[in-house]
């Protein structure tokens, strides 16, 4: 009686270590020509011995588990093949069913010849990388010559557009120049020319004959003629301001100035500017006082009272513009010969 429990003891031990779910199983050496049921399990898209394929099929297992304390049975380990395409399939295996052959994608894939001569579908797709890079190579030259082409039409463009702008910013100007002097040559202000007339006197003629001093002093307007015929629009004047010199002497004994006036456009107008003469030389025997004596005095001859004579004088005006529109001052000077002193 104590044989039995020490083999029955030793047989469950065994059976145990070979039906341990928990224990590596190593895997016996296959080769090519083997045709085992086992090679058709390792070759199978089916998981390895160690994945979870044994907890995933656990309760086929746990059925066929035998107790190590019920009395012994062969266990007889069910084969699992996957003869589908995907993975983790498990049936069982037909054995009737042949062998199945491995299947290549590129024998059921028509391939020509590329460039390199290759028929390889890495090669292919290596000789399509090639040719896409020496594409992406020449694409930059490509747009380079053609962002040259239009940076140089730009330019081109640039330079007409330029021309353009230039000749019609020429033609503005001209012709803004053109249409300024026009107006200028209608409204500009022109300085109207004076001539004289005669002179009349207001106030007798004073004479200081002293030993020590000796002056003439009087009033004068001086009749002039303004021609301005050369103005298209009324001349605003300020004034007019008149110094009268000695012509041979050169010295001054009168001046006057006209006022406000507007003269009108291509007529002749006779104005008057009133004079004051003074004059007071500094010797007895001045040149200038003798003159002025002379053609403003009736000189009487004793032993010919008939052939009583009147110098005439020849001066100079000295004639300045104050003119609206006109910033300088223009002068000008006129000459009168023989001019007649006014006496009352």
């Amino acid at each position: 009686m104590s044989h039995l429990p020490v083999d029955s003891f030793q047989q469950r031990q065994i059976v145990y270590e070979e039906h341990d779910p928990y224990r590596v199983t190593k895997k016996n050496a296959r080769t090519i020509d083997s045709d085992s049921s086992e090679f058709d399990i390792v070759h199978s898209r089916t998981a390895s011995d160690s994945s979870t394929s044994k907890l995933y099929n656990s309760a086929a297992v746990m059925t066929e588990y035998d107790d190590p304390y019920r009395k012994h049975k062969p266990f007889n380990r069910e084969l699992e093949r996957a003869n589908s395409y995907l993975p983790y399939s498990h049936h069982r295996r037909d054995p009737n069913q042949p062998p199945a052959l491995p299947i290549y994608i590129e024998e059921y894939i028509p391939h020509t010849s590329t460039s390199l001569g290759v028929n390889s579908m890495l090669h292919d797709s290596f000789a399509e990388q090639i040719n896409s890079m020496s594409t992406i190579v020449k694409q930059p030259t490509y747009d380079k010559e053609s962002m040259i082409e239009e940076l140089s039409k730009k330019r081109k463009r640039k330079r007409k557009q330029r021309c353009c702008g230039l000749k019609s910013t020429i033609a503005t100007i001209v012709l803004l120049l053109v249409i300024l002097a026009i107006i200028c040559y209608f409204v500009w202000p022109r300085v109207p020319s004076l001539s004289v007339a005669d002179v009349d006197d207001n106030v007798d003629i004073q004479v200081s004959l002293n030993t020590t001093k000796k002056s003439i002093s009087t009033q004068w307007k001086m009749n002039l003629t303004a021609d301005n015929s050369a103005n298209w629009v009324p001349t605003r004047i300020t004034s007019i301001d008149l110094q009268i010199y000695d012509e041979s002497t050169t010295a001054n004994f009168g001046n006057g100035s006209s006022g406000f006036m507007i003269l009108p456009p291509r007529k002749r107008t006779s104005i008057i500017i009133p004079m004051t003469i003074h004059y007071e030389p500094d010797s007895v025997n001045d040149t200038t006082f003798q003159h002025l004596y002379n053609a403003c005095n009736i000189q009487s001859v004793p032993n010919a009272p008939s052939e009583n004579r009147q110098d005439v004088l020849n001066v100079t005006l000295h004639v300045s513009y104050h003119i609206a529109g006109i910033v300088w001052t223009p002068t000008t000077n006129i000459t009168v010969h023989r001019l007649i002193c006014p006496r009352s």
